[in-house]
């Protein structure tokens, strides 16, 4: 019977409102239409942790039931079974979930005996579970032999290694429980125990001591149900070892092998090796051989094989402890340096507690365009007993920060290095190399000193073309006259923000009473080739048109103009000016900055003033090698920023004055980013690759490197402070008495021949400490002063950089078996840090070519070794 049409209305809208309620107010009640059941979980029912012989069927099926994300057992589901450990077999593979939500299969073990495994998975589906099984050995079949068949060993002596045998079952399984019989079938002797049960990887064993028969002599191994038997063999000896003495042999030293059968009449007839190596007969008896312990190439402290060869027979082969000549004896904090290649191999004795060695192979070369290859190689040798393990101390580490400088400072910085780098390369290759010393040759009649305003020309050379001796003529006016310098400013100068006579006044009084006192302190006195006796200050906009320069002194101003058109015969240093709207063209320049570097700026420039002029005018001779008169300046720097600040060298200080005290941003903190260049920190972020190896002491022009090419800054700076530190205090005059010589004493020589000279001591010695200093410096109680900055607190310096791209990295490696192989420029370093946090082996250490033979000695290598902890 059909409903009348107005019910049927009433139902349609009481299925719409449902419906509606259902989209809109169950939605806003914080209800949900009912989910689709999906299968989220498999359970297992029964049949897990079985355990059945190997091959055999399980008693009980596998059992598992799938259920939906509410619990509920979810009936017509697919579920595939597979073996996923073991090679058993299970059947069916797959099926169907009844209406419990259950399915369930058959599982046939692997042979294997041990752990088996199936896994259930819902089809299409990452569900699933997994089942386990343990599958034991059959009934044994039979004996198979595992160790200790023929041995040779002196007659009525106990073998060295046991007789051990398996019970199998028919698949190979060990079968453990089962008794075997061992028992003597000819030559005597004994065996313990006659009898053995299996273990439960299936072995029996028992210990053999040979009868007094010589020759052939055999024990069998018996199994009874089966019945097997196994028979082994050995070689009782009359030709034979006992002993050796001492407890542990040492290369180089003699050595007392004990046994019979010796050829007394004739020593050398007895061929003793000791791991394969001959080793010289002393002296012989038939029961006793003298000898003398081969040598190794770098081998470590080992267990060898000892054997004696005699009319074509051979003794036994007995195992005994040898060791180098000697190991490594470093106290923590000292240095071992080794400079004959034939000698680079360190012996590190095994340690029952842990230690840290910090490990360099350099180059002390002067060819910075050469680079060393070389491979470090350990070998790893015996070990002592397991100890309790003894955590290594907490070593010193800083992690204080200090505040940047400012972008355009640091920008200015990294230009003035790029600029004066190049201009140093240029004088070297035209005006100061050999044979082109050609001092002024025309002396200039007796000049009145400046007065202010007086109106002088001068001419700029060009620094950013490719010859120096270009210029530009500016015509400056003077603004103050001190007592040692004369600041002029350039006519042509921007006018907005420009110097004001107060600030000029200001650097004029602390060049008068700090940079040249300092510098000339240190370096000695310049030339006075225009005879005012001060030097000119040029502040000139035509500076800030060069691309990257801050300031610079030019050696061509000592020479005539015949021979440097851009001379001005005098002792100048030119330098830029505030240009905030760049109207010189390449950058513009604050005067807050112009002003911030313009101290230390004057005294590095005026370092070079000095050193070229007494190397030019008044010592004719050579110029000093760029890398040694750039880092020299740079200590000037620092030396100046002592006398402004109060400071004085050698008291260790930390970042607090290297790079966080009034003023300290502009004196100190460069030279240490600069040597943060060395170590392969890259201006625009990150690390150079392979750093400091492939950086360089000596500067790399026309090299490619991963480095800054002007990275030498730093390095040169961090060089020379190490050697006042070293020898200033012992030095007659101290250490600025041993500056003024390193300029002057030896005017013919520079670079590495200067500083011999100068030092008395080969450099390599001093190259090998500097490197081990930039790495141990502060690093650990007790460090050799020999190879600590005096004057400087490395550690807490570089670890108050925010990034590890400052510092120096080493290649980290532990007490294991390793080739590494590398390179190392001239003038560089490449360093390893060797640890071990608790007990660890002997092991030998060796730096040699890429073909393992000894390094040439050609490129001065070096090889050294201090001990952290």
């Amino acid at each position: 019977m059909r409903a009348p049409r107005s019910f049927s209305l009433l139902i349609l809208a009481l299925a719409t409102g449902l419906s509606s309620w259902w989209g809109c107010e169950a939605l806003e009640n914080g209800m949900m239409p009912p989910a689709t059941p999906t299968p989220t979980a498999a359970v297992k029912v029964s049949g897990d942790g079985q355990t059945a012989t190997v091959g055999q069927q399980l008693a009980d099926p596998l059992v598992v039931q799938i259920n939906d994300q509410f619990g509920n057992a979810m009936s017509a589901i697919t579920v595939n079974f597979s073996v996923t450990g073991g090679d058993g077999s299970v059947s069916p593979a797959s099926g169907m979930t009844d209406a419990s939500g259950q399915v369930s299969t058959d599982w046939v073990l692997g042979t294997g005996a041990g752990a088996q495994e199936v896994t259930a998975t819902v089809a299409n589906s990452s569900v699933s579970t997994a089942f386990a099984a343990t599958g034991e050995a059959d009934a044994p079949t039979g004996l198979a032999e595992v160790s200790g068949n023929n041995q040779r060993a002196p007659r009525s002596a106990t073998l060295p290694d046991p007789v051990t045998v398996r019970v199998v079952d028919q698949f190979g399984n060990g079968v453990s429980g089962i008794d075997v019989a061992f028992e003597v079938t000819s030559g005597g002797g004994s065996i313990d125990p006659a009898m053995a049960t299996t273990d439960a990887a299936g072995e029996a064993n028992t210990v053999w001591t040979l009868g007094s028969t010589i020759g052939q002599q055999t024990i069998d191994a018996v199994l009874t149900a089966p019945d097997d038997t196994i028979q082994f063999t050995a070689e009782a000896l009359d030709f034979f070892i006992t002993s050796i003495a001492p407890d542990t042999i040492a290369e180089g030293l003699s050595a007392t092998i004990t046994g019979e059968g010796f050829d007394d009449a004739t020593p050398a007839n007895n061929m003793v090796t000791i791991d394969g190596v001959p080793a010289v007969v002393t002296a012989a008896t038939q029961t006793e051989l003298t000898v003398t312990v081969p040598a190794f190439d770098c081998k470590p402290a080992r267990d060898v094989d000892v054997l004696v060869t005699l009319a074509g027979q051979t003794t036994n082969t007995v195992s005994h402890p040898l060791e180098p000549a000697a190991f490594l004896n470093l106290a923590v904090g000292e240095q071992q340096i080794i400079q004959d290649p034939n000698s680079f191999c360190l012996q590190f004795a095994p340690s029952a507690l842990g230690d840290e060695y910090i490990i360099g192979v350099g180059s002390a070369a002067e060819t910075p365009n050469a680079v060393l290859s070389f491979s470090l190689t350990a070998e790893t040798g015996a070990t002592l007993p397991v100890a309790p393990p003894v955590p290594l101390p907490v070593r010193r580490v800083a992690t204080s920060s200090r505040p940047l400088p400012d972008p355009e400072t640091l920008e200015r910085w990294n230009a003035r290095l790029k600029a004066e780098a190049a201009l140093r390369e240029w004088e070297e290759r035209h005006l100061l190399g050999s044979g082109r010393a050609i001092r002024q040759s025309v002396t200039p009649a007796a000049a009145v000193v400046p007065s202010v305003g007086d109106t002088i020309t001068f001419r700029v050379p060009d620094a950013d073309g490719p010859d120096f001796c270009q210029f530009a003529e500016i015509t400056t006016v003077v603004r103050v006259v001190g007592q040692a310098g004369v600041f002029v400013t350039d006519t042509a100068n921007p006018t907005t923000d420009s110097l004001t006579l107060a600030e000029l006044q200001a650097y004029s009084d602390t060049f008068d009473v700090n940079l040249y006192d300092v510098d000339t302190t240190y370096l000695g006195t310049p030339s006075d080739l225009d005879t005012n006796q001060r030097v000119f200050v040029v502040l000139t906009v035509e500076v800030n048109k060069f691309s990257a320069v801050a300031g610079f002194a030019f050696s061509g101003d000592l020479f005539d103009r015949a021979f440097c058109a851009a001379s001005d015969s005098g002792e100048i240093f030119y330098g830029h000016v505030p240009d905030p709207n760049n109207e010189a063209g390449p950058g513009a320049r604050s005067k807050a900055n112009v002003l911030a570097q313009m101290a230390s700026l004057i005294a590095h420039e005026f370092a070079h003033v000095i050193q070229q002029s007494r190397r030019v005018v008044i010592n004719p001779g050579a110029g000093m090698s760029r890398w040694e008169a750039e880092g020299q300046a740079t200590l000037m720097e620092e030396v100046v920023g002592h006398d402004v600040l109060g400071n004085t060298p050698g008291q260790n200080y930390g970042s607090a004055v290297a790079r966080g005290a009034p003023g300290g941003t502009q004196w100190y903190d460069a030279a240490f980013r600069q040597l943060a260049r060395y170590f392969g920190h890259l201006p625009s972020g990150g690390k150079a690759a392979n750093a400091p190896e492939d950086c360089t002491l000596f500067g790399a022009d026309g090299v490619v490197t991963g480095c800054e090419f002007f990275q030498f800054y730093g390095a040169s700076y961090a060089f020379q402070r190490f050697v006042a530190d070293q020898f200033g205090p012992s030095y007659p005059g101290g250490e600025a008495a041993l500056h003024r010589d390193w300029v002057s004493a030896n005017p013919t020589l520079n670079g590495v021949a200067n500083i011999e000279a100068l030092l008395g001591v080969s450099f390599d010695s001093v190259f090998s400490r500097w490197a081990a200093m930039l790495y141990a410096d502060d690093r650990t109680a007790g460090l050799d002063p020999s190879i600590a900055m005096l004057s400087w607190d490395m550690l807490d310096i570089f670890s108050s950089f925010a990034s590890d791209d400052f510092r120096l990295i080493p290649v980290d490696r532990s007490f294991v078996a390793f080739s590494d192989t590398r390179g190392v420029r001239g003038g560089s370093t490449a360093y390893t840090r060797l640890s071990a946090a608790a007990a660890r082996p002997a092991l030998a250490l060796r730096a040699r070519d890429a073909a393992d033979d000894i390094l040439s000695m050609g490129p001065r290598p070096q090889f050294w070794v201090v001990r952290l902890q």
